[in-house]
């Protein structure tokens, strides 16, 4: 949503300059191979992974949407690795990984928010597609990954971008207007937009085609969906930063579980397991050999084991995120992805609104076929009561 500063498209631009592009389709994909080269043949597809049945249309949906702008065999880089301790940004790239891979697709690039280098990326690919990570932060609420965003249009006017699944909300009018004249400047970009109303303000607003395609973390694989031991019967994943509606519920962990209420947490806190500590700081140093790697002079080489640095730390952090929520026979949260991740571990859970609407925005655009114990809360109170509901249910069955 881009909030009460949003201002209209301006009038269609004359004859003379580059028209007002609104085609009902992405435009048809560059050619890959230079004119000088054989063409490359199609890379093979990786099968898609099996899905949990009542989430497999989401996959099937945005394999739909992604094929017309990745064709087979394409080379391509990807913009937005996580480093952050917010387990759905894993769940998103492990999607965004499984997705490219179905669709025949390599990434020749990658990068997070603090290694981007648009020499290396030339390098490694001199010519395709450059895809952004998707999520929730197209707009001001997080600043440097829509500077990021923007930075990358601004370095590579000559290629297609694809802005994969976000929410969209800017605050200030300033901010709206410097997106509004970098992404206009585009000539090829496609923005996707994971709810209706980001997709209303986008077309509102930007003059790139704008797509709706569900959130990439439904493409997560199974196999990499991992529970836990049940230790509570209610948890409630409430999140404790400027995304939160009114802040967590009164008390933290152990401590309102004493009580008799849900045991609270937020999956940015990572706890002091040793063991995991041990695995996740391995990882951190192969990404940082890697990006050695490719700072001395073999860009592409580095790529690699940097792709597979991103993916372990994403696993890392996804299994950590599954435990937590599956340690609770029910549970309650107002993280968009803590709702995702419980659908795709039929974990029974009340969503509960956030301060921008972003979750209910994305309920009321995908989760009509939502399993029966599944559902919406609009205050604390409705969550508590909605919560021992399912409870009922859980022990009756």
């Amino acid at each position: 949503m881009c909030g009460a500063n949003e201002t209209p498209k301006k009038p269609a631009r004359a004859a003379s300059k580059r028209p007002s592009r609104k085609p009902t389709a992405p435009p048809t994909p560059r050619p890959t191979a230079r004119p000088c080269e054989p063409p490359r043949p199609p890379a093979p597809h990786t099968p898609p992974p099996p899905y949990v049945p009542h989430c497999a249309h989401h996959v099937s949906y945005v394999l739909t949407v992604l094929d017309r702008l990745v064709p087979a065999g394409t080379r391509c880089a990807l913009i937005g690795a996580p480093l952050s301790s917010n387990v759905g940004d894993s769940a998103i790239w492990l999607g965004q990984r499984a997705l490219l891979g179905a669709l025949g697709a390599e990434v020749r690039y990658a990068c997070d928010l603090m290694s981007y280098d648009a020499g290396r990326l030339a390098a490694c690919l001199p010519e395709g597609p450059i895809m952004l990570t998707g999520g929730g932060t197209l707009g001001d609420l997080w600043e440097d990954s829509q500077l990021l965003r923007e930075q990358v249009l601004r370095d590579f006017p000559d290629r297609r971008i694809v802005q994969l699944p976000q929410s969209v909300y800017f605050t200030d009018h300033a901010n709206l207007t410097r997106a509004r004249r970098v992404f206009d400047a585009h000539p090829d970009l496609t923005l996707l937009l994971r709810d209706r109303h980001s997709l209303h303000r986008c077309r509102t607003v930007f003059e790139a085609p704008s797509l709706l395609a569900p959130d990439l973390a439904f493409a997560v694989p199974r196999d990499a969906l991992t529970g836990g031991t049940v230790a509570h019967d209610v948890v409630w994943l409430a999140r404790e930063d400027k995304e939160s509606a009114k802040g967590p519920p009164a008390g933290r962990g152990a401590a309102r579980e004493g009580r008799g209420g849900p045991y609270v947490f937020d999956w940015t806190r990572e706890g002091d397991d040793t063991d995991w500590r041990r695995a996740k700081e391995a990882l951190w140093r192969s990404r940082a050999r890697a990006l050695c790697r490719a700072g001395s002079g073999d860009p592409s080489g580095a790529a690699p084991a940097l792709l597979a640095a991103y993916d372990g730390l994403a696993l890392l952090q996804l299994a950590r995120g599954c435990r937590l929520l599956t340690a609770g026979r029910v549970a309650v949260t107002d993280r968009l992805h803590g709702h995702v991740l419980a659908l795709l571990l039929g974990l029974p859970h009340v969503l509960v609104a956030d301060r921008y609407g972003k979750a209910r925005s994305y309920w009321d655009t995908w989760t009509t076929h939502r399993p029966p114990t599944t559902e919406w809360a609009w205050t604390e109170t409705e969550a508590r009561r909605t919560a021992e509901r399912l409870l009922e249910t859980v022990r009756a069955a």
